[in-house]
């Protein structure tokens, strides 16, 4: 018999589980499982190392109770779900990670924690305009302010405001189909990896789609190159996901 799948994984963000002191995953692990609620039997299932994604099984007559308890995290604040996602989100933002996701079994994901700074932590912000490239993952809204849902080509996950109706429908119009350029306009915050849009507080302005070439045939075409450095590499496509930090 098959092993079972793992049904909810909680993934940290560009943090390698060689990162994360032991003591320190048991805490979010625990917290995870309270998530999850004790009671619906959740089983470790392994860490998968996107980044860092804690795997967990839950029994298939106990999957209704914990999506119960999911949909109090964004319905009822005062919920022990909810508190227990701001747990995560302190925790998360006392160990420098500015972002974690809940996944499903089937990988969508059904909710994003935000890491909390810490009171005495700067927040480094500027205005400007610049560019996300990603893979449209939703649109949600029905009045004059929507938001766009991308997910970076190093998984990370943006969100922006769409406000042109005719914007909106031609980004959904690649909806999980390649991937897009969108330049957007509004506060970015600096983090350990980089500038990105502040969550909900940038604007999209225009949209270019990217060429889809795949990365093995670009791969390809440098290794071509006389005397080229990707000639030797043995795995081109995880030397250059070491290269941007992409695990």
């Amino acid at each position: 018999m098959a092993e079972p799948r793992w049904s909810f994984m909680f993934r940290m963000l560009k943090r390698n589980p060689d990162r994360v002191p032991m003591d320190r995953l048991g805490e979010y692990l625990r917290l995870f499982a309270e998530l999850l609620g004790t009671e619906n039997q959740p089983i470790f299932k392994g860490i998968k190392k996107a980044s860092t994604g804690l795997k967990a099984f839950v029994p298939e007559e106990r999957l209704q109770h914990v999506q119960v308890r999911l949909k109090l995290v964004h319905t009822e604040a005062t919920s022990r779900p909810a508190r227990i996602a701001a747990d995560l989100e302190a925790m998360l933002g006392a160990d420098g990670i500015k972002e974690a996701q809940l996944l499903d079994a089937s990988d969508n994901v059904i909710h994003l924690f935000h890491g909390v700074p810490a009171a005495n932590e700067e927040v480094i912000r500027v205005w400007q305009e610049g560019t996300v490239d990603g893979v449209v993952t939703g649109l949600v809204g029905a009045d004059d302010t929507m938001h766009l849902h991308l997910r970076g080509l190093d998984g990370h996950d943006v969100k922006v405001l769409v406000r042109d109706e005719s914007l909106a429908r031609g980004i959904l119009a690649h909806f999980r189909n390649g991937c897009v350029r969108v330049t957007v306009r509004g506060h970015w915050v600096r983090g350990e990896d980089g500038w990105h849009p502040e969550t909900n507080k940038c604007t999209a302005k225009s949209f270019d789609v990217l060429e889809d070439t795949p990365l093995s045939k670009v791969f390809q075409d440098f290794a071509a190159v006389p005397d080229s450095g990707w000639r030797a590499a043995e795995s081109p496509d995880d030397f250059w996901r070491e290269l941007r930090g992409i695990h």
